[in-house]
């Protein structure tokens, strides 16, 4: 689907927008605008990263918006959906295969109302809306890590939440990286046409989403390495116990082996008091182990 949208006062430049495109339409758009056909390539295939490219007069770029498949994404391909950009100094065209709210959007709030006033201006206006699509799900990143944390350490028990903050570390590393790839398209687009009011609210973007999931990436690693500690640390307080008792049992264990051989002559099988005087060294072996471990503070 082609939709051509004009900013209001700018005659000079026209917006085009394609979504789900055909093969008919590219080869129309690339023939009326002399798009390269390798870019033109590009914009089709679903894996390509953030970059920037010029090509004569046409400035090529690819951004990749947040739009997850499920919530156990944890690609580039699986977190993101890719929105291509050529432009010129008198024409802009958006290609995406998935719908993409945010562009009619942009179109509403600044194309529409003369806002932006000539195409760079309006490509930094997409980009900022690109990367503002990462601040949400980053937001909620955060929260589940507060939320896992509360868990950990006020909680007795731990629940296993080993998988959990696998996917929100996988999820953090793999969006910090591809949001640092479109620091470079930002500074070509910014080396190329100079700084404007909305190349550094487009900064201004940018800085917020970086430091946001690199707080949540750290968070996430220093959460994982909580949980494998405090995991360690319980297991370590079971085999404490597990230890203790068998300490306790292990000399008593040792005499009642002795006294269940089958031997003919056991010279304490005959006196009437052997068996009383077994018990009680049992129980002052139990009163002095007891005594030896509260000396040394291990109870």
């Amino acid at each position: 689907m082609v939709e051509q949208w004009h900013a209001k006062g700018q005659e000079n430049f026209e917006w085009i927008d394609v979504a789900q495109p055909t093969a008919e339409e590219l080869a129309d758009l690339a023939k009326r605008y002399r798009l390269h056909p390798h870019t033109v390539a590009d914009c089709l295939e679903p894996d390509h990263l953030p970059k920037y490219e010029v090509t004569g007069e046409t400035v090529f770029i690819i951004t990749r918006k947040y739009a997850p498949r499920d919530e156990f994404a944890d690609t580039i391909q699986e977190l993101s959906s890719k929105v291509a950009l050529f432009f010129s100094d008198d024409f802009l065209i958006t290609i995406h295969r998935l719908p993409q709210s945010f562009l009619q959007d942009i179109n509403e709030r600044y194309a529409s109302k003369g806002l932006c006033q000539d195409v760079q201006s309006l490509v930094a206006r997409i980009i900022e809306g690109v990367l503002k699509s990462y601040v949400k799900p980053g937001q909620a990143l955060a929260d589940e890590i507060d939320r896992y944390e509360s868990l950990i350490f006020l909680k007795k028990t731990i629940p296993d939440l080993q998988e959990n903050i696998y996917y929100i570390k996988r999820k953090a590393s793999v969006t910090k990286n591809l949001i640092k790839l479109t620091d470079e398209v930002i500074t070509l687009l910014e080396k190329k046409y100079g700084s404007t009011p909305e190349m550094e609210e487009l900064w201004d973007m940018y800085t917020k989403v970086e430091t946001l999931y690199d707080q949540v990436f750290s968070d996430a690693h220093a959460l994982t390495n909580v949980y494998l500690a405090i995991s360690a640390q319980r297991t370590n307080e079971v085999m404490r116990i597990l230890t203790i008792f068998s300490v306790f049992f292990m000399p008593l264990t040792f005499i009642v082996g002795i006294y269940g051989m089958n031997f003919d002559w056991m010279p304490e099988l005959r006196i009437w008091w052997a068996y009383p005087a077994v018990l009680a060294s049992m129980l002052v072996i139990i009163i002095g182990i007891f005594v030896w471990f509260r000396w040394r503070r291990w109870l």
